[in-house]
């Protein structure tokens, strides 16, 4: 996840990118961390069926647990770049007697 949302850039560069690519690719983030864990209950599931197979005995907190916090940051990043993309394409209008306003921003 960390090459996909920094793109091989460094992490202090994250504030210079475009903020709807990066809502683009911390969204990709939390579909991975989805996909994975469908798997594992599928995968689950399907050794449920062969009695005589090894069986999942595995704690899905402790597998899953620090991805879906780090999802959880996910969320609020991507709610902070979409308020800054509101932003910045709210500062490219011009409105009446709004300049002072538009600086302070």
């Amino acid at each position: 996840c960390k090459e996909c949302v920094l793109e091989g850039d460094e992490s202090d560069s994250l504030w210079r990118k475009d903020p709807l690519a990066l809502i683009k690719n911390l969204e990709s983030c939390i579909q991975l961390n989805s996909a994975y864990q469908e798997q594992y209950r599928a995968t689950k599931e399907t050794l449920l069926t062969l009695p005589k197979g090894k069986q999942f005995d595995f704690s899905e907190t402790l597998i899953f647990g620090r991805f879906d916090l780090f999802c959880r940051r996910v969320y609020k990043l991507i709610d902070m770049f979409q308020t800054i993309h509101q932003f910045t394409s709210l500062s490219q209008h011009r409105f009446d007697g709004m300049e002072p306003l538009v600086k302070s921003f």
